[in-house]
């Protein structure tokens, strides 16, 4: 017995995750607070899950950028790789183990890398979740492209491999010359730890369409306008819902806050919610008719994921990502107002459920944790080889 234990402390690895600041204004708070840490917790005999800090404020506000504010991203993956170095100086890390980042824009890494390198460390794995970068025309990285790209290529030469949502983004990334191993996992979503938020039970349906994405370029707030104003005019009965868990709306985009503000004043069906408890948010979608969307960049979406575990309908753009998961019967042409308008008034005339959307997410969580703990390099697609995906999980679990 004492050998046994022997031998399986030695063969632990530390696992050093680099999280996103926990904002819990953004999906970042749950995702890396909750969702992820779970995603380990089954590995815990071959995974010492080590979380890797960073000095963040709290109450921080987005001032500048679309996801996380652009400073307050710096800072933070900054002082998490200052911490980090200071472990390898003070002999915590060693052959074997593995770095996670959270994001693939984690500023600071090649610090890392060049300790590395020097120290004579041979056998560091490296993961990450890229979520877009400049390889997607339509996101706001693209104007950064001449010099990101060769950045984003020199990172790739580091990775063990890399997590995408979308086949999409992963043809992009070949493309641009990206070599690592790709495995198109959605995004990870813990479908558990995000359902007991609200109470258990059935969720009355009010006559109500939210839009919760945010209101930057790459997101057609102007289409959803469009549509809005007209799908309000025919239907005096419902409501459109604009929702935000900031303290109030901002985009990058000129204009687009204060033509949203001048149609809810002379629309009063059109209702802008701010300050959003994650509790209050879910509460929106477990009663709405529909999740609408506009994006013209998205692999994937954290809206379709929450919408669909909540019960909502849905109603996207055919368009990048979307058809590989979304039906097409709930997809309308992009930057189309009247074929938006007659698919909503399709959806509400056949209102449908769509859990496997939220199920194939977790899945892709899971066989995230799979695919590190178990140092699995075969290429997966969580939209695709479902069948697969379950049977390596099922079969860990037996081999336990």
């Amino acid at each position: 017995m004492i050998i046994n234990l022997i031998e399986l402390k030695s063969n632990m690895r530390n696992l050093f995750y680099f999280g996103l600041e926990p904002l819990k204004a953004r999906y970042t708070y749950q995702l890396c607070k909750e969702w992820m840490p779970k995603t380990f917790e089954q590995y815990g005999d071959k995974l010492n899950f080590i979380e890797v800090e960073g000095d963040f404020d709290p109450d921080q506000e987005i001032k500048v950028g679309a996801v996380l504010d652009a400073i307050g991203r710096g800072k933070y993956s900054l002082s998490q790789c200052q911490n980090f170095l200071q472990m390898l100086y003070n002999d915590e890390v060693v052959d074997g183990d593995i770095i996670f980042l959270q994001d693939f824009w984690t500023p600071g890494v090649e610090a890392i890398w060049y300790a590395l390198d020097l120290y004579g460390y041979k056998d560091i794995k490296v993961y990450t979740m890229l979520h877009a970068q400049s390889v997607d025309e339509y996101d706001f990285t693209y104007a950064m492209k001449d010099w990101m790209r060769p950045y984003e290529l020199g990172l790739d030469k580091r990775l063990t491999g890399i997590f995408v949502g979308s086949s999409v983004h992963k043809h992009e990334l070949r493309e641009a010359g990206f070599e690592a191993p790709i495995h198109v996992v959605s995004l990870p979503i813990h479908k558990q730890a995000t359902l007991t938020k609200l109470p258990s039970g059935t969720y009355k349906k009010k006559n109500t369409i939210v839009y919760s994405s945010r209101l930057d370029k790459e997101k057609n707030p102007y289409f959803m306008m469009k549509v809005a104003e007209s799908f309000l005019e025919y239907h005096p009965t419902y409501e459109w819902h604009v929702t935000t868990s900031g303290n109030s709306f901002r985009s990058m985009l000129p204009g687009v806050v204060d033509a949203l503000e001048e149609l809810a004043k002379h629309q009063p069906r059109f209702k802008l919610l701010s300050g959003l408890t994650k509790q209050e948010y879910y509460t929106e979608l477990a009663t709405c008719k529909i999740q609408f969307n506009t994006s013209l960049q998205d692999y994937v979406s954290w809206t379709v994921i929450e919408s669909t575990a909540f019960g909502a309908d849905i109603v996207f753009p055919k368009f990048k990502s979307f058809p590989e998961f979304i039906p097409e019967d709930r997809m309308y042409r992009p930057f189309d107002v009247a074929d938006a308008l007659e698919v909503i008034e399709d959806v509400l005339e056949s209102p449908k459920v769509h859990p496997q959307i939220v199920d194939r997410s977790d899945l892709g969580r899971r066989m995230e944790g799979y695919i590190i703990a178990n140092d699995y390099d075969k290429e997966i697609c969580v939209w695709h080889e479902k069948e697969l995906c379950e049977a390596l999980l099922t079969q860990e679990e037996l081999d336990e």
